[in-house]
């Protein structure tokens, strides 16, 4: 698509295919065309594919149930997102930032629980919204196969204060609460990132092990998102890696 944001510098006539979400987008593009050099280009086509704009780049299935994604996670099609936050109120960076950001009525719910100290390590907690958030990242929801009817989001400290590294011993302690309270809160499929990883400053090596050896029998469809901000080494990515830790 980036051939779209320059046109001065590519020419029209070497565009043949306009890839868009939904069938809004393609009509407002072409009432564009209409009124552009885009016009005249017999060979110009506009194909609808939703898949194509929220798939991961990438999944690699360590069970049936249970795997590893590289992509976005605001995407994913679990029913409950995990947000790694700090126990003060503050999203600042990373992917809590674009969490306060995405949605407002996630962070007023979490930035309470801090002024009431509720939220501690250890302690995760579940905000269950009634509506899911392709609602507010898609133009048209329906047109999206893997739309869900709610999507809750859990609030999981890795950290007391957002200036510390993560706390490794706090994350497992939260992990073991998921495991025994996931299906009385009603979690039904679950995504989560690297724990720690990133401005947490523990290691992909470390970490994932910890979380699959609480996550990989849970029998709802789990998936972990890769660290964003480095690529991992293949020989940490398998299952004889990944499933080692007792």
């Amino acid at each position: 698509m980036a051939e779209c944001l320059v046109p001065k510098s590519v020419s029209p006539d070497l565009i043949q295919t306009i890839y868009v979400p939904t069938e809004n987008v393609a009509k407002k593009l072409e009432k564009l065309i209409e009124g552009s050099d885009f016009k005249s280009l017999p060979r110009l086509t506009i194909s609808i594919e939703p898949n194509m704009f929220f798939l991961p780049y990438k999944t690699i299935p360590l069970t049936k149930t249970f795997s590893l994604v590289e992509g976005d996670m605001f995407f994913s099609r679990m029913q409950t997102l995990t947000i790694s936050v700090n126990c003060v109120g503050v999203m600042g960076k990373g992917l809590a930032s674009t969490a306060k950001y995405r949605f407002p009525d996630m962070y007023v719910y979490y930035e309470d629980l801090c002024k009431k100290k509720i939220l501690q390590m250890g302690k995760p907690k579940l905000y269950k919204r009634e509506y899911s958030i392709f609602n507010q990242l898609a133009e048209e929801t329906i047109s999206l196969q893997y739309r869900n009817g709610e999507t809750w989001f859990l609030l999981f400290p890795t950290k007391t204060h957002w200036k510390n590294n993560a706390d490794r011993d706090g994350i497992e302690k939260g992990l073991q609460w998921l495991q025994e309270n996931y299906k009385q809160e009603g979690i039904k499929s679950l995504a989560m990132p690297a724990l720690g990883c990133g401005l947490g400053n523990l290691e992909w090596h470390d970490i994932g092990p910890l979380m699959c050896k609480y996550l990989k029998n849970m029998d709802i469809d789990v998936s972990i998102y890769l660290p964003t901000d480095r690529k991992v080494a293949d020989e940490f990515l398998t299952k004889e890696f990944l499933f080692s830790s007792k």
